[in-house]
Parts: C-alpha cells; structure tokens; sequence
C-alpha cells in the first residue's frame, strides 16, 4: 500500500496542475523551493528521512525560456545537475523504488541524423548552443536514472515532454516559454492599443503539450507503465509565426498589428520528437488541441492576472 508521493516543484505549472487533477490526496505531499532547498544534499537527506516516501515524481528544475537559457547557462546546468543528482541520490539511499523524473526536449541534438527524433537519440550528438547547460543537465538525468536501474534494479522511470504550457505557469516577460510570454505580450498589447513584435523569423517549428495532458500522462505511467525506457510526450508540430498568430487571434487581438524582429534569436530551428513509443503504450489517450489548450490558459491568465508568476 502506497503511504506518500513526494512531488518536487510541487509549486510549479505541472505540480499544480498534477495536485488539480489526483483523487486521493491525503498521500500527496506537494513541495515547494520553500520547503527544502533541493541544491543542498544534506538538506534533501533530511527531508526524505523525516518523510519517508514511497513514490517520488521529480519535476523540479531551475527552468526558464530560450534567452534565459542563453542568458544564465552557467546556472542552468550547475543548479539542475545538483538538484537532479541530490533527488536520485536520495531516493536511492532511502529506499524509493519508483519515481517519475521529468526531463525536457531541449536534450535532443540539434543536428540529428533524423526527424522526427525518437527515444534512442537522447545523446546521438549534442544539443543545440542556446541551451546547452538546461540541455546536457537533463541528459544527465536520464543516464543516471538508466545507472540506478541498472545497478540497483530501481524503476525509475524519463519522460520527456515538448513544450509544456496551461494554468500556473510562469508568464513573466523576460524568463517565460513562448507561449506564456505571448500571452503576457498579447494582453499587454491589447491593453495599450499597440503593436507586437514577434521575435525571430518565425520559421522555427515547435511541439506543444498542456499542463493537464502531463500530469494525467504522469499518472498513467505511474500505475501502469511497465518499462523504464525513456518515455517521449508530444503533440503536432506548428510555426512560431503560426503559434504567434493564434495566440494573438485567442486573444481577440489584432493580428493585422504584428510585426516581426528579426535580430532576436530563432533558437534551434526544428527540434521535432516522435511520440509513436507513447502513442503504442497509451492508444487510449487524447492530447487536448493546441487551440482548446490555448484559449482555456488565455482565461486562467486574465482570471488570474492578479496574482499568477508574472
């Protein structure tokens, strides 16, 4: 019998929507970066002593968009690897048989032999510059989960989804994903009655997977799933200029007043995974559509605007 899942970045978009969604929550606890530094062993030790869980799902992580990527790239990869090595260490040495540990995307190469990029080209080469400390940290994570399986006959279990957006996640105008940030724009915009900017060409192609999608795939993975292979979470592909486009469109805004700065960065320009290994597992399962999605994280933000991360 199951007494306690801890959550890591319990506070977090998928944390939140993860605690929106269980039944039974008297087993759950919901951790925050206030409730324990995650950077500090001894402090992680500690914590699953006094705790003694028995599932772990570990989505914490110092995360952010593409230019706080390129902006803090020293932190990104010395701040997760401590976190992501002090959270396996810890479930190891305390008896944690299985977890659920979140990676990203972004840890695909960024010139593959292949599109779309499956679950056997984790490390075929290495990820793109712009977000090479985020990308190898979670890299990392996913051999040392293979390493504590192999070694200690643990299950502790990769998935990878592409961009994550919906209901708490952070919109904040400097660090957001693309998503949340052009919803912040777009509010912004139609608020003052100006012009938007859409950074980049637009060309870059983008999968997208709402918050709710994740943590009901969490769920599914944790009580059914039977394997260890690395799991890839994704939905279809769209462009930057067409994500802009829609999200302007959700907003009731003026699509005619979009403009386009080219000097920003486009970042990768594809980094397309195929979802084919999930879809088999789960045939079941529905991704929402990135309209539906969009247009639901649209009013959670306007309802919220007061005080959601901004």
């Amino acid at each position: 019998m199951v007494k306690k899942i801890i959550v890591t970045g319990g506070s977090g978009m998928v944390g939140m929507s993860l605690k929106d969604i269980i039944l039974d929550k008297n087993i759950w606890l919901f951790l925050s970066s206030k409730d324990c530094d995650l950077t500090k062993i001894d402090a992680v030790d500690s914590l699953f002593n006094k705790e003694k869980p028995d599932y772990v799902i570990h989505l914490a992580a110092n995360v952010g968009g593409l230019f706080k990527n390129m902006r803090e790239r020293t932190a990104m990869f010395r701040d997760n690897v401590r976190i992501n090595e002090n959270i396996l260490e810890a479930c190891n040495n305390h008896g944690v048989q299985r977890g659920i540990f979140c990676l990203s995307s972004c840890i695909f190469p960024y010139k593959p032999s292949k599109y779309p990029m499956d679950e056997s080209m984790i490390h075929e080469s290495e990820p793109h510059p712009s977000n090479e400390g985020y990308g190898y940290s979670k890299r990392m994570m996913e051999m040392q989960c293979r390493n504590y399986n192999e070694q200690f006959g643990r299950e502790y279990i990769c998935i990878i989804p592409v961009n994550l957006y919906g209901p708490y996640d952070n919109f904040n105008l400097n660090d957001s994903h693309v998503i949340p940030g052009l919803i912040h724009r777009f509010y912004n915009a139609k608020k003052n009655n100006t012009d938007l900017e859409m950074y980049g060409s637009g060309t870059p192609l983008r999968q997208f997977v709402h918050s709710y999608d994740i943590a009901e795939i969490i769920m599914k993975i944790l009580n059914e799933y039977k394997e260890t292979k690395p799991i890839i979470c994704c939905n279809d592909e769209i462009t930057i200029k067409d994500l802009t486009y829609l999200v302007g469109k959700l907003s009731d805004y003026d699509t005619n007043k979009i403009t386009s700065d080219t000097s920003k960065s486009d970042g990768c320009l594809r980094k397309s995974v195929d979802g084919n290994y999930f879809n088999e597992i789960f045939s079941d399962f529905k991704y929402r559509s990135l309209e539906e999605g969009i247009k639901q994280t649209i009013e959670w933000f306007n309802e919220n605007y007061d005080k959601c991360r901004k």
